[in-house]
């Protein structure tokens, strides 16, 4: 992607697709001038993707006009893959023959997008970009029975990006990444300019880094502590960290990262400050409360658990 960056402040509709359920969002700009994310409805389902006529009527009741469809981590593929040396006009066409020996299902039943990583990432070596792949069946599917509702879909989008998005809404630096820490898994995007570089998850969450849990003894509960088990999650944490930012400096010779952006629950603050201890890099507490508004309509529901899409409110488009 090479183009300028604009942010979209007129209201938007979204429907985020996970794999075990729907959520109806609204994004936009109060009238205060405050951007927010605003959670209309939400349901459980096992594989909603693949069951769009059963879920579109429910969609309806809390969507008017035009819609967004956000895919979860889960149901979309990022492949880090070198460029064919082609011309420009036959570009397309060689990334997508790439995409065939990258995906776990084949290429007819794909549908692709690409993001160029900046010429500085490469210098002198083969061009690399991301792949975002996701199955066109169920999507096409979802697009069908929307529309017979009167409902048109304008943008499908993936849930890693939106982390980039917010990155670079909040970025001091070049050379800059967001770290995601949520219940039983993280994400680190890292940064160039404006350009995602590289994108991991990691099976280490909150509940794998806490020292306590809770055990029942008879009729009682019992807090135990588990230092140990604890460490070395962290441990092998901060070691998938330092692979990833080793590869930002010296294989996409990048430079150093100046600072990742920790989001996460700010009780967890202290977590961030262990991490920039382990790793001689500044973690900077990222709490989406400060700039704008995230807005639920279960009382029972954290708007930490919407983190994650913030970067909707915020995301990149082309002109």
């Amino acid at each position: 992607m090479s183009a300028s960056t604009s942010y979209l402040h007129k209201t938007q509709q979204w429907l985020y697709i996970a794999p075990d359920g729907l959520t109806v969002i609204e994004t936009g700009k109060a009238k205060d001038g405050q951007p927010y994310l605003a959670i209309k409805a939400s349901q459980t389902s096992s594989n909603p993707l693949d069951q769009g006529d059963e879920h579109a009527q429910w969609v309806k009741q809390f969507v008017r006009g035009n819609i967004n469809i956000l895919l979860a981590d889960g149901l979309h593929q990022v492949l880090l893959s070198d460029v064919p040396d082609v011309p420009e006009a036959e570009m397309d066409a060689a990334i997508e023959l790439k995409a065939g020996d990258l995906l776990s299902y084949d290429l007819d039943d794909a549908t692709l997008n690409t993001i160029h990583l900046p010429k500085e990432a490469y210098r002198g070596r083969m061009r690399m970009a991301f792949i975002i792949a996701a199955k066109k069946a169920p999507l096409r599917l979802w697009l069908m029975a929307l529309i017979r509702l009167g409902i048109r879909v304008d943008i499908i989008d993936v849930e890693t990006t939106q982390l980039r998005n917010l990155a670079l809404m909040k970025r001091k630096f070049n050379e800059s990444g967001i770290f995601h820490l949520k219940t039983s898994n993280s994400r680190l995007v890292l940064n160039y300019g404006e350009e995602m570089v590289l994108s991991r998850n990691f099976d280490i969450g909150l509940s794998s880094l806490s020292s306590e849990t809770t055990v029942q003894d008879g009729e009682l509960e019992l807090t135990v502590t588990e230092d140990t088990q604890a460490a070395i999650q962290l441990e092998t944490l901060v070691l998938e960290i330092r692979r990833s930012l080793d590869y930002y400096e010296a294989q996409l010779g990048l430079g150093s990262i100046a600072e990742i952006q920790f989001l996460c629950d700010p009780e967890h603050q202290q977590l961030a400050e262990r991490l920039a201890d382990k790793l001689g890099v500044r973690f900077a507490q990222l709490d989406p409360s400060q700039f704008m508004r995230i807005q639920v309509t279960d009382p029972d529901d954290d708007p930490v658990a919407y983190y994650g899409l913030v970067g909707t409110v915020f995301r990149e488009t082309l002109q």
